[in-house]
C-alpha cells in the first residue's frame, strides 16, 4: 500500500522547493561578502587585514557555490524520477 494522496502531494512539493530553498539561500551567500555593510563590518572584526577579508569572503563563496550545486542535484534528482 503507498501512502495517502496527500501526503504524496506533500512530499512531491517538498522535493522541489528543498533545492530552489538551497539554490536561493546559496546566491544570497555566494553575494553577501560583496555588500559594504558586510565588508566594513569584517575590516573592523579583523583590523583592516585584507588577506584574513578575502580569505573570509572566498569561504563564503565556497559555502554558497556548495549550497547551489547541492540544490541543483536535488532538484535534477527529483525531475528525473
Amino acid at each position: 500500500m503507498g501512502a495517502p494522496p496527500q501526503k504524496e502531494r506533500n512530499r512531491q512539493l517538498m522535493a522541489v522547493f528543498l533545492p530552489l530553498f538551497l539554490i536561493i539561500c546559496g546566491a544570497i551567500i555566494m553575494w553577501q561578502p560583496r555588500t559594504r555593510r558586510w565588508q566594513s563590518r569584517l575590516s573592523a572584526f579583523f583590523r583592516g587585514d585584507q588577506n584574513r577579508i578575502k580569505q573570509r569572503a572566498n569561504t563564503f563563496f565556497l559555502l554558497g557555490f556548495a549550497f547551489v550545486m547541492a540544490g541543483i542535484a536535488l532538484l535534477y534528482k527529483a525531475t528525473m524520477q
